[in-house]
């Protein structure tokens, strides 16, 4: 059996399990087509004219079936995927909204004046601990 490397059902637009007289129906139409005489060119012809010779010959057309249903499909064109992104820890995760929420409350603590001693040193470390959380400790290439 030869091996074929092309789809012919594919290049004369036909179903697999179109007729003969469809097949040559559709061959006609494209030959109209892309005859060079019409402007086509001689590979699309010849390419044209070598589906045909073997779907409209019984035989060869069996054979042919039959590469066509054990053929590979074609292997989709490579794509390149972001790559997954590394498992984070949870406690990774969680850490800059908890510091988050942490210089939150104690801003709003600060700003309604309720007199705790030393917040705003306290406002300042958490701040700089945030800081360095998100951007020294790479959660932030990481998200």
């Amino acid at each position: 059996m030869p091996a074929y490397h092309k789809d012919y059902y594919r290049i004369l637009q036909v179903h697999p399990e179109a007729s003969p007289e469809v097949i040559q129906a559709a061959y006609r139409r494209l030959a109209r087509q892309r005859h060079p005489d019409s402007g086509g060119s001689d590979a699309a012809m010849q390419e044209l004219n070598e589906a045909y010779e073997v779907l409209s010959d019984p035989v060869k057309r069996r054979e042919y079936d039959r590469w066509y249903a054990n053929r590979r499909p074609e292997a989709p064109p490579e794509v390149s995927a972001p790559p997954p992104p590394p498992s984070i820890p949870t406690w990774r995760m969680l850490l800059p909204a908890v510091l988050s929420l942490l210089v939150l409350v104690v801003l709003m603590l600060d700003l309604l004046r309720l007199g705790v001693r030393g917040l705003p040193e306290v406002t300042m470390i958490l701040v700089a601990l945030g800081w360095f959380v998100y951007h020294v400790s790479g959660w932030r290439r990481r998200r």
